[in-house]
């Protein structure tokens, strides 16, 4: 099972900059290692942990793309703008101004 081996020495390589859906990939090739449980303890472990990182990855990607995205509103005389993305999960970005 190369395939195993290979993915545990890949999580020891800083996460690529490939884009989000290559780190999603990833992310799900690394989830099927660990649950088909062939890996040793220390690949266990380092496989985990470059999963870790890809998911900040990609939450980092995906917190960037949605301040890209904007709205199209329809205005009460029919016309459409467009307006920046306004969070409406009820999280604030407090915690980026520390």
């Amino acid at each position: 099972m190369a395939g195993k081996k290979d993915t545990a020495a890949a999580a020891t390589k800083a996460p690529s900059l490939g884009g989000f859906e290559k780190s999603l990939e990833e992310l799900e090739q690394l989830v099927r290692d660990l649950e088909q449980g062939e890996l040793t303890l220390e690949q266990s472990l380092t496989t985990f942990e470059r999963g870790v990182g890809l998911t900040r990855d990609c939450q980092q990607a995906l917190k960037s793309a949605e301040q890209r995205v904007e709205v199209l509103i329809q205005s009460g005389d029919g016309s459409l703008e467009t307006r920046p993305f306004i969070e409406q999960s009820g999280q604030s970005n407090q915690s980026s101004d520390s």
